[in-house]
């Protein structure tokens, strides 16, 4: 009995889906992509749970004739290449022929459309209906319908139960579902985009002249304001788009919008790239914001790699790695004059004596105008070298004195004995402050240097988390002016499944129109904090990071913990602040009752500890 066989076509349009539609926004990947290529004007987008339930596109595109419609749901038919050369130049988004029989072998799909009639005088086209359940065709019919497509998904994987495990909680589905439109809005910005979750608008963005009148009905004003342009070209490639000023930065990659030849794509090398232009700019741990679309000859790259074809591969990739670096380090140039002032900038006005003297920063420098005796420059108050700050009783002894040349010999009576610590108390002990940020403690047989701000975050975040789990509700600190907060497609959809659970947790928000909320209260814990930068970290947090199930205790478990990651790290006393003794040693003896006084919620250290075996062999002791 023969054991190979040919799979039924069911089965291999099922395989096929295994590739192509991971979750919902792959089908709306999918069929974007056929909107766009079908030279729409206008594309509606309507979902529910976040696409797990039902999504439905139309647009008033070129439609299908129904001989057309009846053969697009058979494996690998396209309209859009014909030969083996077609393939090596792509200019479409689609062209493989999977997506309609994938989608209907793990949905129920209908389809609606009708034949675009170019020109006047001909009589309209019938529409044609559609309808597969699980791959199989259930009904065609002949109806009236309006020029264009609509193609309605509903149940996704309501027969491969499997893959519906799969699927993340519905605040993380709609996340990824509203980037991938916002995605294809980006690339299209003379199309019109509506999208609805739930009957409640999450994105509308009519025809704009161009990319930056997009980006600016996406995102809003305070996104534009800190980006720049990118417009280079040479002989192999053209790049074009916006990208953020350093001080602009996110804590993901999410604010990344990447295209090859109009594709969104996912790429190392254009990352990289980007990564490189900023490598002296910006923190390692953080991400610029970036527009980047890249466009070349479609002979130069393959998108035949991956099915879902996200992946391309380059011919020469040197051009196009150079052309990104020259694009943005010229826009940032031209945006900030020069690469020193690319970093925070720090305005004049906060140049100011540490210690009130009414000396202007524009006096005359050098020793013989003395400066005050402390400066605040970059976040961090500095000593004048001019004048050296000395115990009474002490006087600077210049080196013209007869130090210079001097070289010390070994003390022949010196003391070597090593120090005696027994006995010596087992308490740690407050010595004071170094350059206001920094606490410096003594033990028995140690010196530890403690980081004010993130030790002060780990009490905070503990004192919120542990608030959050037993069910008690944070003290609420009532704004006297309450905040309104303009959010980003993406953000409002977060914010719409996190509405409840801030409410209960030391918030008072609530939406005050379609994309703006309204702030009137804030954690007591977080009640100097600015308002509107605590609930952007917040919604900014859920872009990439998912947790599983709205009620699931896992879930919910994370979601408390990114909160109070949040309102700690806003709330905690900052560096170059002066505490008072009681002040330091409240903190330390709070700390040492953490659950983890050893790092901050973020994983950076709080303690550093110089033993005194260290400090005998730096002296040579041991």
């Amino acid at each position: 009995m023969a054991r190979v066989q040919v799979l039924p076509e069911v089965l291999v349009h099922k395989i096929a889906a295994g590739e192509i539609v991971e979750r919902p926004a792959s089908v709306v990947k999918e069929l974007l992509e056929n909107s766009l290529d079908a030279q729409s004007t206008k594309i509606v987008i309507e979902a529910d749970n976040a696409g797990t339930s039902r999504i439905m596109i139309r647009d008033d595109g070129t439609g299908m004739s129904p001989a057309d419609a009846r053969t697009a749901f058979k494996h690998h038919a396209t309209s859009k290449i014909a030969t083996f050369e077609d393939l090596l130049r792509i200019s479409t988004l689609g062209f493989r022929g999977e997506a309609l029989p994938s989608i209907a072998s793990v949905s129920r799909m209908r389809l609606r459309t009708v034949e675009r009639i170019e020109g006047g005088g001909q009589e309209p086209h019938p529409g044609t209906e559609i309808v597969f359940e699980g791959g199989n065709l259930r009904s065609v019919g002949e109806i009236a319908w309006p020029a264009g497509t609509e193609v309605t998904v509903e149940d996704l994987f309501f027969n491969v139960p499997a893959r519906r495990k799969f699927l993340k909680s519905i605040p993380t589905e709609l996340t990824h579902l509203t980037r991938q439109i916002m995605s294809y809005a980006l690339v299209s910005p003379n199309i019109e985009f509506q999208f609805t979750h739930q009957k409640r608008t999450v994105l509308e963005a009519t025809r704009a002249s161009d990319l930056g009148e997009r980006v600016y009905q996406l995102f809003g004003q305070d996104f534009v304001a800190n980006l720049v342009e990118l417009d280079f070209s040479n002989d192999a490639v053209r790049i074009r788009g916006f990208t953020s000023l350093p001080h602009e930065q996110r804590s993901s990659a999410g604010s990344q919008f990447l295209y090859v030849n109009g594709r969104s794509v996912s790429d190392r090398l254009l990352t990289r790239a980007i990564r490189d232009s900023y490598q002296d700019l910006i923190p390692a741990s953080v991400y610029p914001i970036v527009i980047l679309f890249v466009e070349l000859d479609p002979a130069e790259i393959d998108v035949n790699v991956h099915p879902r074809k996200t992946e391309i591969r380059f011919r020469n990739t040197s051009p196009i790695y150079t052309g990104i670096r020259q694009a943005i380090e010229r826009a940032l140039v031209q945006g900030k004059a020069s690469f020193s002032a690319l970093s925070r900038p720090i305005p004049s006005s906060q140049l100011q004596p540490a210690f009130g003297t009414e000396r202007s920063w524009e006096t005359p420098t050098g020793p013989d105008h003395p400066l005050p005796d402390r400066y605040q420059l970059g976040g961090f108050r500095l000593n004048n070298p001019y004048q050296p700050s000395l115990p009474s009783g002490f006087q600077a002894i210049p080196l013209s004195s007869g130090l210079a040349g001097f070289n010390p010999e070994p003390d022949p009576h010196g003391d070597d004995a090593i120090p005696e610590t027994a006995h010596l108390a087992r308490s740690p002990v407050v010595l004071g402050q170094f350059v206001e940020s920094f606490i410096v403690v003594t033990e028995r047989d140690s010196v530890l240097l403690v980081d004010q701000h993130v030790a002060h975050e780990r009490i905070l975040y503990d004192r919120a988390l542990k608030g959050m789990e037993s069910g008690e509700n944070l003290p609420l600190q009532r704004l006297l002016v309450p905040v309104t907060l303009q959010l980003d497609p993406r953000q409002a959809a977060v914010f719409e499944h996190l509405s409840d659970e801030l409410n209960r947790n030391g918030f008072e928000v609530d939406w005050f129109g379609n994309q703006t909320i309204v702030v009137k209260g804030v954690p007591a814990i977080a009640g100097h904090c600015d308002a509107q930068r605590l609930l952007e970290e917040i919604l900014s947090s859920f872009d990439t990071r998912e947790f599983r199930g709205d009620q699931a205790a896992e879930g919910l478990q994370r979601l408390r913990e990114k909160l109070a990651i949040s309102i700690a790290c806003r709330a905690a006393i900052k560096i170059n602040t002066p505490l008072s003794r009681e002040k330091m040693q409240w903190i330390l003896d709070t700390l040492m009752l953490c659950q983890d006084p050893y790092t901050c919620p973020h994983g950076r250290p709080i303690l550093l500890r110089m033993s005194i075996e260290d400090v005998l062999r730096g002296f040579k002791r041991i």
